[in-house]
């Protein structure tokens, strides 16, 4: 079962009152129903790939308005190969359709009687998601959260009901609708919050923790690995460097403590500066620093190139 799956099956779970139960089943329908006539008579017709989904509605429509269905599935000939299923609400569907709000052309604020409570509003995004939502499983792929909706003027009211809960989402539009989306990690686990999905914050919390420790980790290794190439690098050249002075005869002709730096590169070609100076008392009988032994190799290989510009410019 998918992450977004748990999550609305925790959410069926969640007991409401009975103001609310009429909120989150508006939500729902106005996703996922549209309006037929058959006979002269409006008949509610809802479909989803989701049986629980139906399993849901249909006991809070017998509940609240005595309206009656007949369920229907249908196999899918599409590339997911899904079961679609339906139920056609016929009688009553008119109570329905009315304090519910259901008419295609019909739009829906906060001044709507189902949604003048908080907690309503709640609800009413709660159905929002149930009908259409998906989140990304953050142990797989990139955070992402989303609601399609079919209709334009309820994707703002779903924001403005999140913003007025301090949570920031976005439209984009669709061929088949609009799309509401959050991608931020943070507002996704808010979202969560908001509509009570309590064990999916627990799993999303820990998925994302996880993951932002193994990008920290990979991360510092990645540094890791380019500073000790960085350094491999330099300890090559100031071999080369002091190959050189070698072979010229000039190191004879350093300063003691030159030619100190010089027997500790030497002895430990891929050490770093901090293990050199660690080391300098057993090789040199006394210690030397980081910063000096730092210095005195700048120096060598300054002294290297230096000798060996005149060399290039004759050869170019």
């Amino acid at each position: 079962m998918s992450f977004a799956s748990e999550v609305k099956k925790e959410l069926f779970s969640i007991p409401n009152q009975p103001c609310c139960e009429k909120a989150q089943l508006m939500g729902i329908l106005r996703c996922l129903s549209e309006i037929v006539i058959v006979k002269n008579q409006m008949k509610i017709k809802v479909t989803t790939k989701l049986s629980s989904v139906l399993r849901h509605i249909v006991p809070l429509l017998r509940k609240h308005y005595q309206a009656e269905g007949d369920l229907s599935y249908q196999d899918n000939l599409s590339m997911d190969k899904k079961r679609s299923y339906g139920v056609m609400i016929s009688s009553n569907a008119d109570k329905v359709i009315k304090e519910l709000s259901l008419l295609p052309y019909e739009e829906v604020d906060l001044n709507h009687p189902l949604l003048k409570k908080e907690c309503c509003q709640t609800a009413f995004i709660r159905g929002n998601f149930i009908a259409r939502g998906s989140i990304n499983d953050p142990k797989k792929s990139n955070y992402h959260l989303e609601i399609l909706y079919k209709n334009e003027s309820d994707a703002l009211l779903a924001i403005t009901i999140l913003a007025k809960n301090y949570m920031n989402a976005r439209i984009s539009e669709r061929k088949n609708g609009t799309l509401m989306y959050i991608k931020k990690a943070e507002e996704i686990s808010n979202f969560l919050a908001f509509i009570g999905a309590a064990n999916g914050i627990f799993y999303f919390e820990d998925s994302r923790i996880l993951r932002d420790l193994n990008n920290s980790v990979n991360r510092i290794m990645n540094c890791d690995i380019a500073n000790s190439n960085k350094s491999l690098q330099t300890c090559q050249y100031q071999l080369e460097a002091i190959k050189y002075l070698e072979d010229e005869g000039i190191v004879d002709k350093l300063t003691p403590r030159l030619r100190d730096a010089i027997n500790l590169r030497k002895e430990y070609p891929d050490s770093s500066l901090k293990e050199l100076s660690e080391y300098s008392y057993n090789v040199l009988g006394k210690e030397m620093s980081r910063s000096g032994i730092n210095h005195c190799l700048r120096e060598i290989v300054s002294i290297y190139e230096k000798r060996k510009q005149p060399l290039k410019e004759l050869n170019d």
